[in-house]
């Protein structure tokens, strides 16, 4: 039976993150599937989802991790997955679109746009975030990838993104992929 984890590790960005953590994994008998990572204000985060060899517990797997999160300053979080929660080539739920908001930074962008989403059935999928821009005026650049739900009337949202928009004075503008498989 294939057994799966997510690994979640977190610390100050410094050469040798990847390869430190990808080590283990290899020495282990680990398979990398899939990563995410990304370097935010000098801390550098990484998501994987690794096919476990039979013969390996999470357990153990944590214990070969100790010396890498103290030599790297890293924190780690591992959770087992289930075949289903790690199949992969799952069909989407919905139509894949990009939503970008721009505008003068303030609280709540964020929480307002997703409220907004999540009262649709709409799924971020992924989301990036940064404050650009002078100190005295920063710009709040959001890019968001969601999952559109078949019955979503795309005008109907739309509208409800114009309204929000002059709410929290950004500019949103919401565009479909083309393909979301690469």
């Amino acid at each position: 039976m294939n057994r799966f984890v997510i690994i979640t590790a977190a610390g100050p960005d410094r050469p040798g993150i990847v390869a430190g953590i990808t080590r283990v994994l290899y020495k282990t008998g680990c398979n990398i599937e899939d990563t995410s990572m990304t370097l935010l204000r000098g801390e550098f985060a990484m998501m994987l989802i690794v096919k476990l060899p039979q013969r390996l517990k999470v357990q153990d797997l944590e214990h070969h991790f100790k010396a890498v999160k103290k030599s790297l300053g890293l924190a780690l979080l591992m959770k087992p997955l289930s075949v289903k929660e790690a199949r992969r080539n799952k069909k989407p739920a919905g139509h894949p679109f990009i939503l970008s908001v721009y505008g003068s930074d303030h609280p709540g962008i964020v929480y307002r746009v997703t409220r907004l989403l999540t009262s649709r059935a709409i799924n971020v999928t992924d989301m990036n975030t940064r404050v650009i821009g002078p100190v005295r005026k920063p710009i709040y650049v959001m890019v968001l990838e969601v999952e559109i739900p078949e019955k979503v009337r795309i005008e109907g949202l739309k509208t409800a993104l114009r309204t929000l928009q002059k709410a929290v004075k950004v500019d949103m503008a919401l565009h479909p992929v083309e393909s979301a498989q690469f």
